[in-house]
C-alpha cells in the first residue's frame, strides 16, 4: 500500500476544503452524489478532524493519498466542524486528553469520533454544493438539478437526446421559459443569445391572406347573405392577427447563407421557435445583409448561386445591385 502525505507546509493552505474535494473528484472522475451515504471504509474520500488544539492556518491540515486494492483513497485531516480539536464542542478536559494522546500516537478516542466526523463533514459538503448548479452540472443533463428543470418544462431526457437544439444555451433562459412569458422582446433575446446575433427584432401583426371556409362563404339566396352580419365578399380575407416576422439584420454573407432554407441553422431556428411558442403561430423570416454587401453571384461557385435567393443578374455593367433583404414566408 503506497502513501503520499501533503501538509499545510506545502500548498494545501492555498485551497479551500470544498474546492479541493471538487477538484480531486473532477480530475479522478469520481461522483459525489452519494458521498454522505457511503460508509467510511468504502468511500473514496475519508474525512477526519484534527484532534490537536493548535491554531489552524487553513481548512486542511493534511491530505493523505492511499493506494488500496489498486484504488486511490483520499484521506482529509481538516481543522473545522469536528467533535474534537480546536473547534470541538466536547468538554475542554476531554479535548485536552484527546489532543495529548494524538501528539504521541494515534488516539483511540479520536479514531472513534472520526466515524461520526466523516459523515458530518460529508453532509456539510453536500449542503455546500446543493445549490451550486455550475458544480453539479453534467453536460448530458443527467444531474438531479437539470433533470428537475427538464421536468418543469414538461420534457424528458429522451427528448433532450433526440432534439438537435443546443440545450446548454436554452438553459440560460430556463427561468423565463418556465414562467410562460412569450413577449416579442423575450423571443428576440433568446434567439439572439442562441445564434450569437447582434441585430434582431420581431415585428408583430404581419399581414396575411386567409382563405374563407366554405361554410362561411355566401351563396346568393341560400346562406350568409345578411349585410352587416355574415355577408363576406370574395374567397379570401386580409388578417393582421397572430402572424409575426423575425427580422435578422446586418448579416455577413456567410451568416446569410446559414439561415437559408434547408440549412442547419434554419432547421434549428424552426425547432427553437416551435419549442418556445405555446401555440403554433405562423411567422416569416426576414434576412437582411449589411448595407455595403454586394451581390456575389458567380455561376458555378458554391454559396453564390442559390436560385431565387442570391442569383441577381446585372445586365448593365455600369450599375451595382445590392442584395438587401430576403423574406422567407411561412417559415413555420
Amino acid at each position: 500500500m503506497g502513501t503520499e502525505n501533503f501538509s499545510t507546509k506545502t500548498d494545501l493552505n492555498q485551497y479551500g476544503f470544498h474546492q479541493l474535494v471538487e477538484a480531486i473528484a473532477k480530475s479522478s472522475s469520481i461522483s459525489l452524489d452519494e458521498l454522505e451515504n457511503t460508509l467510511i471504509e468504502e468511500s473514496v474520500f475519508r474525512f477526519f478532524s484534527n484532534p490537536k488544539l493548535n491554531f489552524p492556518i487553513g481548512d486542511i491540515e493534511q491530505l493523505t493519498i492511499l493506494d488500496e486494492e489498486e484504488e486511490k483513497k483520499f484521506q482529509f485531516l481538516v481543522n473545522f466542524l469536528g467533535l474534537q480539536g480546536a473547534s470541538g464542542p466536547l468538554p475542554g478536559s476531554l479535548l485536552d486528553e484527546i489532543a495529548e494522546e494524538s501528539y504521541d500516537n494515534e488516539s483511540l478516542q479520536a479514531r472513534y469520533l472520526d466515524f461520526f466526523n466523516h459523515h458530518l463533514i460529508a453532509i456539510f459538503h453536500q449542503i455546500w454544493r446543493k445549490y451550486k448548479h455550475y458544480i453539479r452540472f453534467k453536460s448530458d443533463f443527467s444531474d438531479d438539478y437539470s433533470c428537475n428543470m427538464i421536468n418543469l418544462l414538461g420534457l424528458s431526457k429522451h427528448f433532450i437526446g433526440y432534439s438537435k437544439l443546443n440545450w446548454h444555451k436554452i438553459f440560460y433562459y430556463i427561468g423565463i421559459i418556465q414562467s410562460g412569458v412569450r413577449t416579442p422582446e423575450v423571443l428576440a433575446d433568446i434567439i439572439r443569445h442562441y445564434f450569437d446575433l447582434n441585430d434582431i427584432f420581431i415585428e408583430e401583426h404581419v399581414r396575411r391572406i386567409l382563405e374563407i371556409e366554405i361554410d362561411q362563404k355566401n351563396k346568393l339566396g341560400i346562406q350568409n347573405v345578411m349585410l352587416g352580419d355574415n355577408f363576406i365578399s370574395g374567397s379570401n380575407v386580409e388578417s393582421f392577427s397572430n402572424k409575426f416576422r423575425i427580422h435578422i439584420n446586418n448579416l455577413e454573407v456567410d451568416e446569410f447563407y446559414q439561415f437559408l432554407p434547408n440549412t442547419e441553422r434554419y432547421k434549428h431556428l424552426k425547432e427553437l421557435i416551435r419549442f418556445l411558442l405555446k401555440d403554433p403561430l405562423p411567422y416569416d423570416l426576414s434576412l437582411s445583409l449589411r448595407p455595403d454587401t454586394k451581390s456575389t453571384f458567380i455561376l458555378g461557385m458554391d454559396n453564390s448561386s442559390f436560385l431565387g435567393w442570391t442569383t441577381l443578374i446585372n445586365t448593365d455593367s455600369a450599375r451595382d445591385y445590392s442584395l438587401k433583404q430576403v423574406i422567407i414566408e411561412g417559415a413555420v
